[in-house]
């Protein structure tokens, strides 16, 4: 009974281990430990809900410019005063993000976020390759997890969240790939 014990307590702890993806030539991808990643999806769900307490706000916010160049025309967001950036991007074409400085603004962003997800089923996944080369373009520091890309059949958002903290870094929204 004993070693059937440690047999399943080995097998999950197994199970829980970091899930490897791939990752394309070129990006630095720094995986999280299962415990953070999986308290990190929890987070994200409750956040997502009908109830969220707004936690994952950072005071700052990177809102990326797939993602900024859909909404930023959308009343309340347009209210949203300062943070414009300019983002270098690999394929040199220089896109517009939004730099979020207030909680007033994080939570005008995040309820638009939890409208357009409410009353759909979404999957909490990791990035595939693709979506990975996209962020690692648009950016200028390593990838570290948790990155979850938030999945309903209209969009892909992808979030990024600090490791220490579970506070969003990065809000933005993924490609989908070319067919």
């Amino acid at each position: 009974m004993k070693i059937l014990s440690l047999f399943f307590i080995g097998f999950f702890t197994l199970s829980l281990k970091a899930q490897k993806i791939e990752i394309p030539k070129g990006v630095v991808y720094k995986y999280g430990d299962s415990a953070s990643l999986e308290k990190a999806k929890t987070l994200l769900s409750k956040e997502i809900s009908d109830t969220p307490s707004y936690t994952l706000d950072p005071g700052i916010l990177f809102i990326g410019p797939m993602l900024w160049s859909r909404i930023k025309s959308i009343e309340p967001l347009q209210s949203i005063k300062g943070g414009d950036i300019t983002i270098t991007a690999i394929d040199k074409k220089k896109p517009s993000g939004k730099l979020i400085q207030s909680a007033a603004d994080f939570k005008l962003i995040w309820d638009h976020l939890r409208k357009e997800i409410k009353g759909k089923s979404y999957k909490l996944r990791k990035a595939t390759p693709y979506e990975l080369q996209y962020y690692w373009s648009v950016i200028s520091f390593d990838i570290e997890e948790p990155l979850f890309i938030v999945e309903t059949t209209e969009h892909l958002y992808l979030l990024n969240l600090t490791p220490k903290d579970l506070t969003l870094a990065w809000l933005d929204e993924a490609p989908r790939p070319k067919k």
